[in-house]
Formats: structure tokens, sequence, C-alpha cells
């Protein structure tokens, strides 16, 4: 296996690292004896093994799903994790020994797969999932509130818009939101927004209003 065993910091945040163990062709070996670069693509690999939350995380998708569709759970689980081992070109993956940056991806398609297709959560496969990115952000493009898992949520702003003003005339790019139902965006106003992320566990996971998200609150999709 190669490694790189020295580095130095470029201007633009890249490195020129020194890589050794590379196995090299005879026309790679020529174009560099002539003094021509040969074009790799150097991709790390992540050294820290799968978490016990990520394997939670995809058991819980994973039976919501099969509550929903009727598709067993372990079906469902192997078809994704082969699909990230197809586009990722990885051999079979596993749950009990797959990197951290492995079982990241499994769960991103998998959320993908569940937006996609409508599927409800459950209330505590939407609390594991609090503090990933992925999910808050389709959660909310997706109407899903990020508490409960309730369909039809409204988006809830961190930074309070203010009364009497069209919301959608103004820019909300620069503003953080996220999917809540009624009765949770409710309790957002009654207790503050301080008091709410703290009983909730929200403090980071407000998700910042791109292009996509300030049409949606302005009225001109989803």
């Amino acid at each position: 296996m190669s490694h790189i065993v020295n580095h130095q910091q470029n201007y633009d945040g890249t490195f020129t690292v020194v890589i050794d163990d590379v196995e090299l062709g005879n026309k790679e070996t020529l174009l560099l004896d002539n003094g021509l670069d040969v074009e790799v693509e150097v991709k790390p690999i992540d050294p820290y093994a799968i978490t016990d939350k990520q394997r939670r995380k995809i058991f819980a998708l994973c039976n919501d799903i099969e509550e929903f569709t009727g598709q067993p759970r372990e079906y469902m689980r192997y078809m994704f994790m082969d699909y990230v081992s197809f586009v990722e070109g990885y051999e079979r993956l596993s749950l009990s020994n797959c990197s951290r940056t492995q079982a990241k991806q499994v769960i991103e398609v998998i959320l993908d797969w569940v937006f996609h297709n409508d599927i409800p959560l459950n209330y505590k496969t939407s609390d594991l999932l609090k503090q990933d990115k992925s999910f808050l952000y389709w959660a909310t493009v997706n109407r899903n509130c990020v508490i409960c898992g309730k369909p039809h949520a409204e988006l809830a702003h961190y930074h309070a818009v203010g009364r009497g003003r069209n919301r959608r005339k103004i820019e909300h790019t620069g503003n953080k939101v996220l999917a809540l139902c009624t009765r949770h965006h409710k309790e957002q106003h009654n207790i503050g927004i301080d008091s709410f992320n703290d009983r909730y566990h929200l403090h980071d996971s407000w998700v910042d209003v791109d292009d996509r998200l300030n049409k949606m609150l302005k009225g001109e999709g989803n």
C-alpha cells in the first residue's frame, strides 16, 4: 500500500506530497524520464472506523423503510451499501469494519432515497439524526420536522424576520432555518430560541439559507 511520507502546504491550500511504494508502468516512467508530468488521483484512506452512532443511524433508517414499504431492512441495507461500493470503487462494504467516511456515504445515500420516496421517519430516528447535516438539510427542503418527522412542516427562522415584513419580498440568505411542525414552531417562539435549542440540542443544527431555500421562503418553490 502506498503512503504519504512528507508534505508541504501550498499557497492555495493544496499540498505537495511525497508518496512511497507507488507502482508505475513503462509509459509512466518514460514520461517522467523525459521531464513530463504524470497525472494521478490521490485519495487518502480514512483511518477511523465506523462509529456505533453511524451504525445505529443506518439500522434505524432501514427499519423505517421496511415499516413503510414492506421491503426487508436487510435487503435495503445491502442494496445501499452495494450502491456506494459500486459508485466509489470500494470492495464489498461491511458495517463491522468500514471507515467513518464510507459509513457517512452510506447514510447520505439512504437519506437521499428516503426523502425522494417520502418515507416517514420514526421520532427516535429523527432524534438520532439531529446532528447530521445531510439529514437536516433534506428534512428542511422536504419540510419534514427535524424533531418529530411530521410532514408539511413550516420553515422556522433562527433570526427573527420581524413583524409586518413581507417574507416574499426580502432576501433570506444570511439567515438560518429549520423545518419544524406547527407545534414545535410555536414552542420555539414561546420559549425563545436559546431555550428551544437547549431543550432539543439544536445549537449547531440550523441550516444556512442557500438559493434553493431562499426561493422556498419567498414562495417560489416547494
